[in-house]
């Protein structure tokens, strides 16, 4: 973080007369980069909203893999071979694990999932070739019917996480920055290939652990989301104190 502050004058100049941030984990955030306070305004995320309803609706009938679109600026990452062998041991081992399993398995790949750096389609011909595989199907109902997902680094996390899901991650980019899944003890990780099978057993059948990522998840969404479930409510009030001003 005390590396990153050398860019707080970019961010502080940023103009706007306010910033509506989904929760304090984003304040904590532009603050430090100098965007003043009063011009911070907690709103919640309306799009979030849905999922919170959803809570209480969900199921446990498969294991969900997610796959993700690597952002443009990662795209450089991928550009050394040692790299993009060291992510296919890694999915290797995630999709061998779960064949192990012997569970339903559906996987979800990106809707931007065009040219994978490294397919799905051959690895689950390889090892879950009963797996269903699904590009452009509705994100949300498919992690309502999950037991366990199993995602990328993505914005699923996030939803995921919602809608009260245990989740593990593959690691693939060692300097991640983006939400804190890990630092709030709301994920497992999978931090080296020959884990893979272990962290999705714990995940799926050691209660404790199961118990820490629950209070983990309901930390992340303390710490980040204010508003769950009615943030849209919260953004109407703040757009009409807006319009009376």
């Amino acid at each position: 973080m005390e590396e990153s502050k050398k860019y707080s004058k970019l961010l502080s100049q940023l103009i706007a007369d306010k910033f509506y941030i989904y929760g304090n984990h984003s304040k904590k955030n532009l603050a430090f980069h100098g965007i003043p306070n009063e011009q911070l305004e907690i709103s919640g995320c309306s799009r979030y909203d849905i999922l919170f309803e959803e809570r209480k609706n969900t199921k446990e009938d498969y294991i969900l893999l997610i796959g993700s679109g690597i952002p443009s600026t990662a795209f450089s990452y991928y550009l050394s071979n040692s790299v993009i062998l060291e992510w296919e041991k890694m999915l290797r081992s995630v999709f061998a694990a779960l064949k192990e399993l012997n569970q339903e398995v559906i996987i979800k790949r990106h809707p931007g999932q065009n040219q994978e750096i490294i397919k799905f389609q051959p690895l689950a011909k390889e090892f879950l070739p009963n797996a269903k595989i699904y590009k452009n199907k509705n994100t949300y109902k498919l992690l309502s019917g999950a037991k366990i997902v199993v995602s990328m680094l993505s914005s699923v996390v996030t939803e995921a996480i919602i809608l009260d899901k245990p989740v593990i991650i593959p690691r693939h980019i060692k300097h991640d920055f983006g939400p804190p899944y890990i630092a709030t003890n709301a994920v497992l990780n999978i931090n080296k290939p020959e884990d893979a099978l272990t962290v999705i057993k714990k995940a799926l059948y050691d209660d404790k652990v199961k118990a820490k990522l629950k209070i983990g998840r309901e930390r992340f969404l303390k710490e980040n989301f204010e508003y769950g479930g009615k943030a849209t409510e919260k953004t109407l009030e703040l757009i009409k104190d807006i319009l009376k001003k």
